[in-house]
């Protein structure tokens, strides 16, 4: 028997021969070198089975778990020259993504040797697990030393808070509070894993919340949906908060674009006049739709112009910061769906690392500033300087100025940092009027941006270094003395959901109900009150035309 290498030009050469004592073979000649550079033995291969599969492709699925089967078949035969088919990779799939995330029901038992782990590279982690009597999973909090540290030095205050679901085996809900840096990046404080959103669980994470990151001095800004348990426990739990109603949610309580606009835009503007005029357009369109938006509950829960004054003089004043709407935590809510349908363990590392991998992406991005402040700031403070170049300016005393712009005139006052557009105050950043002032008088403007869009505040925001979590080969193999059960698992009928459905304020229309006694929509055959003659039912379609008449029977 001889074999050579497929590639041409290869020198690698065997050469055996058949024993004929015991039906072996004696390996005469073998030239084990392949000049070619690989070992590739061809397109078909048959040690390219499911395990080699997996572990070739066990660092793909590790960064994107939502990975096809296709793409790893045409990751593999581009890599390798291997074509596999598309059971194969399926089967090398699951067994990769079984060793990545471990069993479902053993990483609840896991949790307390992870948080213990946690704690030894961040001693100053919070992790909270609660079982029931029986000792079955109910609930999990934790957040990390550095990111509770950076809440109170560097950040805003206002936290924007979301619930979204787990997509494993077992049933759960990931509650996120979310806070925005002076670049406007997304910066999650707090985390935590109930069964569902309910008012004990919405409680328990508030509470968690106030005592251990806002602390017991708790005036911020806190901005969700309108879920009832959220509504309910705020005023209860985080009294001094000032509670938001996100507009975008807001607004899908309606079907018409326009009045989604409408409702959008009047969360944002500043001024009062310009909001009761929107509302009076919602109003000429649909009176309903106007009652409707003003059951919701006072303007000041989510009009900016309404804003909620601070009840503390000795802290500064709480401010929207242009933020009317939940557009962060949902990013985040979108960027750990992967994460989504892991064990719980492998959940809380993989958030922890995807974390880290932001931290530290934010932190080679303050290297690259080329101005005092940050870039969204900066690209701000550009656009406002440009329209301050047709705006009037007349100085009325030391530090007020009247400016004339192509809308309105204000009043700028550049000792109290104030303008009657009320967009240098909410902001936080000179608004274009101010711009104009500043420049009258030769200030620099960057002297006039709030302290968390300075370059320092958001260096000192990423300046501290994270410590990776050892692996679990490295966790002690000690049986941990509390034994944590997986909770219990109520079966729904029907085939698991994976993907939430999505509502009429998503883009998608609700197909109502189609009565078939009298084709309306929105009851059935069984609640239908409308009147049909008789004639209407005996249709030709059930009983057919009959006869033609006869010529005679026409004529006459």
């Amino acid at each position: 028997m001889i074999f050579r290498c497929p590639a041409g030009g290869c020198k690698w050469y065997l050469y055996a021969t058949p024993n004929g004592l015991d039906g072996s073979w004696i390996i005469k000649t073998l030239i084990d070198d392949h000049s070619c550079g690989n070992f590739r033995v061809g397109s078909k291969n048959r040690q390219a089975n499911s395990d080699w599969v997996s572990r070739v492709c066990m660092r793909r699925l590790r960064k994107n778990p939502d990975l096809p089967p296709l793409k790893l078949v045409s990751a593999i035969n581009e890599e390798y020259m291997v074509k596999i088919s598309y059971k194969v990779a399926w089967l090398a799939k699951e067994k990769a993504m079984r060793k990545i995330r471990g069993s479902y029901s053993h990483s609840y038992q896991m949790l307390e040797t992870y948080c213990n782990e946690l704690k030894k590279v961040d001693p100053d982690a919070v992790t909270d697990i609660l079982t029931n009597p029986l000792g079955n999973f109910e609930c999990i909090f934790w957040t990390y030393g550095i990111t509770i540290r950076a809440y109170k030095k560097t950040l805003r205050r206002i936290i924007l808070v979301d619930g979204t679901f787990l997509k494993g085996r077992y049933p759960g809900t990931i509650l996120t509070a979310i806070a925005v840096d002076g670049n406007n990046h997304i910066f999650p404080i707090a985390f935590a894993i109930v069964m569902k959103e309910k008012n004990e669980s919405w409680g328990w994470f508030f509470t968690k919340l106030r005592d251990h990151v806002v602390g017991e001095d708790h005036e911020f800004i806190l901005l969700s949906d309108r879920h009832k348990s959220i509504i309910q426990g705020v005023p209860k739990i985080l009294p001094k908060a000032i509670h938001k109603y996100c507009s975008y949610h807001l607004s899908g309580k309606f079907g018409n674009k326009k009045i989604k606009f409408l409702v959008q835009e009047g969360a944002k503007t500043l001024n009062q006049d310009e909001f009761w005029g929107m509302m009076l357009r919602i109003w000429c369109m649909s009176s309903k739709a106007h009652e409707k938006l003003m059951d919701v509950g006072p303007v000041e829960k989510w009009a900016s112009d309404f804003q909620e004054k601070s009840r503390s003089y000795n802290l500064i004043m709480c401010c929207m910061y242009g933020i009317v709407s939940t557009n962060h935590v949902e990013s985040w809510n979108k960027m750990i769906v992967g994460e989504r349908m892991m064990p719980v363990t492998t959940v809380l590392s993989m958030i922890r690392d995807n974390v880290i991998r932001h931290y530290r992406d934010y932190h080679n991005d303050s290297l690259k500033f080329n101005s005092p402040v940050t870039t969204w700031c900066q690209e701000l403070i550009i656009h406002n300087a440009s329209t301050a170049r047709r705006c009037t300016v007349e100085r009325v005393s030391a530090g007020i100025w009247t400016v004339t712009g192509l809308v309105r005139s204000c009043v700028v006052d550049l000792n109290k940092r104030t303008c009657t557009c009320k967009w240098f105050q909410h902001m936080g950043i000179p608004c274009a009027h101010a711009m104009a002032a500043i420049k009258d008088v030769g200030h620099d403007p960057y002297k006039f941006v709030d302290v968390f869009f300075l370059k320092e505040t958001y260096m000192e925001t990423y300046k501290e270094e994270w410590i990776p979590t050892p692996g679990k080969e490295s966790w002690p193999t000690a049986r941990p003395t509390r034994k944590i059960l997986p909770p219990l698992k109520v079966c729904m009928p029907g085939r698991p959901k994976v993907v939430r459905k999505r509502g009429k304020a998503e883009g998608v229309p609700v197909q109502s109900r189609r009565c078939s006694r009298c084709k309306r929509r929105g009851h059935n055959k069984k609640t239908c009150t409308e009147f049909i003659d008789d004639y209407d039912l005996f249709t030709p379609m059930q009983f057919g035309e009959g006869p033609p008449l006869s010529p005679l029977n026409q004529t006459v």
